[in-house]
């Protein structure tokens, strides 16, 4: 037994506890507890152990990419406001570096790594495959900054927009990097189930919050997101092979789990 199958095992287990009481506390509350605000960065950590304690070693350096590209466009954005618009982080998502919070690298690490499983399905070229996760990265955006730049109060807009207060160059940024980054990484994917199932958990999350807590648009969005990756999973696996990559059992993950 080797370390991974140890840690893996743990991490997942603490996951879970702080997703359902993330959960619960929302759809009971309405809000976290006054004393969670370490949550969210543990969340974090804890989801990206998962995923790399899930992806082979051969392919940890794309995640060393994914981090390095997802922290530098984080600093240009709160130094300059030229990819994101202008903004600052406050103190909620814990330690900085440069002025962006270390668990940022998480958060693209994590939704990069999922969305680059799903664009695995498709059977489009490397750049418009890039192009279709850069889209979906953007649809998960729409989920999530309602609320982390709202209620969670992870950072403010010096400008705000006209959706939920985020404004439209937000979106036209995280798309960019976002199909920057799936074009830089190669095609091959090999990480596990464990790995797609913790992002699919991801937008999850988030589209509960979100529901329970009135913000219908972005609640609809995840549940159309949540509904289409399991939808597309199947349809690739009934779908007559022909050229191309196999069909493996960590593509289809969302089913077995």
């Amino acid at each position: 037994m080797n370390a991974r199958s140890i840690l893996r095992p743990a991490l997942a287990v603490a996951y879970l506890l702080l997703w359902v009481g993330g959960v619960g506390s929302y759809i009971a509350f309405r809000a976290p507890p006054e004393d969670a605000a370490w949550t969210a960065p543990v969340f974090l950590l804890l989801a990206t152990g998962i995923v790399v304690l899930s992806t082979p070693r051969a392919e940890l350096r794309d995640l060393g990419t994914i981090a390095l590209v997802g922290f530098a466009s984080e600093y240009l954005g709160v130094t300059t406001g030229l990819i994101f618009g202008r903004y600052e982080y406050t103190g909620a998502l814990g330690p900085t570096l440069l002025g962006v919070p270390l668990v940022m690298t998480c958060a693209w690490t994590l939704l990069v790594v999922y969305v680059r499983q799903i664009v695995r399905l498709t059977p489009f070229s490397h750049a418009v495959a890039a192009l279709v996760g850069a889209l979906w990265m953007t649809a998960i955006d729409l989920v999530i900054d309602p609320l982390a730049a709202g209620r969670l109060a992870y950072w403010r807009w010096s400008e705000p927009g006209a959706y939920y207060g985020i404004p439209v160059h937000n979106f036209v940024g995280w798309l960019a990097v976002s199909a920057l980054i799936l074009l830089l990484l190669p095609r091959r994917a090999g990480a596990s189930g464990a790995t797609i199932a913790t992002g699919w958990s991801i937008v999850l999350f988030f589209t509960v919050i979100a529901l329970a807590t009135g913000l219908v648009v972005p609640g609809a969005i995840g549940l159309a997101l949540c509904i289409a990756h399991p939808a597309l999973a199947l349809a690739h696996r009934r779908a007559p092979v022909t050229t191309g990559a196999p069909i493996t059992s960590d593509s289809l993950a969302l089913e077995d789990t």
